[in-house]
């Protein structure tokens, strides 16, 4: 005699019981694939080694690529633009070739710019043509290489918060504070007083900074909750900046 079917209540609740075993499993791959701070970090350093072995590794780069991206602000550059994204190249000590994208007003612009020395050109937003930038270097914007030099040095109550991966990159994770005096080199518009929290991440295996987050205002006209966050990769590649023709 064959056993009676179970109940429909008792189909229902291994249905949704299924269903919400599965939406566990999913959201744990999402958590996964997002490349959270859940692992404990692989290393027994503490984290005034590692901001040391960083600072030590940094002064073998010659070149480096970068992304500047900002969260609930901007930053302001010359021609009464606001920053909104930066992407570009470094060949240290002294050359820079980036994409930016800017807001003038209310209108959003692209330009080109590039810096040697102490001279800057830069595409002008509206007619595509190269000018010289006035009175004006891109280290009065923002200096990504100065940037890496002031977090290494200026990092204060380092903790290791744990490790994850960062464009394929194995990285140790390092929470602190800085005086946001300490960023006027890489950003002229920061001044001295605000207590800026730090998230820098540190690959395992090279000690090169691979990612920032400066959390928090560095002057007074910057909004309360802004997050700037620079990516680095490319370490060391092939990379020619000259004069725009």
């Amino acid at each position: 005699m064959a056993p009676d079917p179970p109940p429909r209540r008792a189909l229902l609740h291994n249905g949704i019981m299924k269903l919400h075993l599965l939406g566990l499993a999913l959201i744990s791959l999402l958590l996964i694939a997002c490349g959270g701070d859940d692992a404990p970090a692989a290393t027994d350093a503490s984290p005034q080694e590692l901001l040391a072995k960083s600072a030590t590794a940094v002064q073998d780069v010659t070149t480096l690529h970068f992304r500047l991206t900002h969260e609930n602000g901007t930053t302001p550059m010359p021609l009464n633009l606001q920053l909104v994204t930066a992407e570009g190249d470094i060949v240290l000590p002294d050359r820079l070739a980036a994409k930016l994208n800017a807001r003038a007003a209310s209108v959003s612009v692209s330009l080109d710019v590039i810096g040697i020395a102490d001279r800057t050109w830069i595409t002008n937003p509206f007619t595509r043509r190269w000018q010289t930038l006035p009175e004006a270097t891109i280290q009065d914007v923002a200096d990504p290489a100065a940037l890496v030099a002031s977090l290494l040095d200026s990092l204060d109550n380092p903790q290791v918060a744990g490790s994850s991966e960062i464009d394929d990159v194995s990285t140790v994770h390092i929470t602190g504070t800085m005086d946001s005096g300490a960023l006027e080199g890489a950003l002229p518009i920061a001044h001295a007083g605000l207590t800026v929290n730090v998230d820098l991440w540190i690959g395992e295996d090279d000690s090169l900074p691979r990612r920032v987050r400066l959390n928090g205002p560095i002057a007074s006209d910057d909004a309360e909750k802004i997050v700037r966050q620079v990516d680095f990769s490319d370490y060391n590649a092939r990379v020619d900046i000259q004069p725009p023709e």
